[in-house]
């Protein structure tokens, strides 16, 4: 869902007239943070899926400390970057996220997979919503990604759109 959320962001912000080039007024530090967090949480969904190799098992036996870091790493990228209000949603979402991680002992319930609800905790924050065919990329996502991905897609649109002087002495 995200990688939707940036593609259409994009394309709707040069639509809307928005410069790519605006991309040069973020802080790159700490959005590399950000995006490294990002990336480690989907590095650790891909090889959960492949876990047929002993290597990955090695790997995903700490998994748990491993998504904590990823979380800390977008927290840092986050809270750096407040500047833009549309991470304020984005902050919530990945709170949402981590909030039904802890109480279902690192995992994401899937309710559309799984028919024992009962046993999970906050089920309103698991994997609820359900894209399938004929939807291209067909998944399973919960509020938080769906939180997420709105504000990704408000950042893109709020970094595009915004004029370049006033940009570089943004502040809230």
């Amino acid at each position: 869902m995200f990688i939707e959320a940036i593609l259409i962001s994009i394309i709707l912000g040069l639509i809307r007239g928005g410069k790519l080039r605006r991309f040069k007024s973020i802080n790159h530090k700490t959005m590399w943070i950000f995006i490294l967090g990002i990336l480690i949480q989907y590095i650790l969904a891909f090889l959960s899926e492949v876990n047929d190799i002993d290597n990955l098992n090695r790997i995903l036996i700490y998994n748990k400390q491993i998504q904590i870091v990823s979380y800390v790493l977008i927290l840092v990228g986050i809270v750096s970057n407040l500047k833009f209000r549309s991470l304020w949603a984005i902050l919530l979402g990945y709170i949402l996220n981590f909030i039904v991680l802890v109480t279902n002992n690192w995992q994401i319930p899937n309710l559309v997979s799984n028919s024992i609800v009962d046993q999970i905790k906050l089920p309103v924050l698991a994997d609820t919503i359900l894209f399938s065919e004929p939807y291209p990329l067909p998944k399973v996502i919960s509020i938080g990604d769906l939180i997420i991905s709105f504000g990704i897609f408000a950042l893109i649109q709020e970094i595009m759109l915004t004029e370049d002087n006033f940009m570089s002495g943004y502040r809230l």
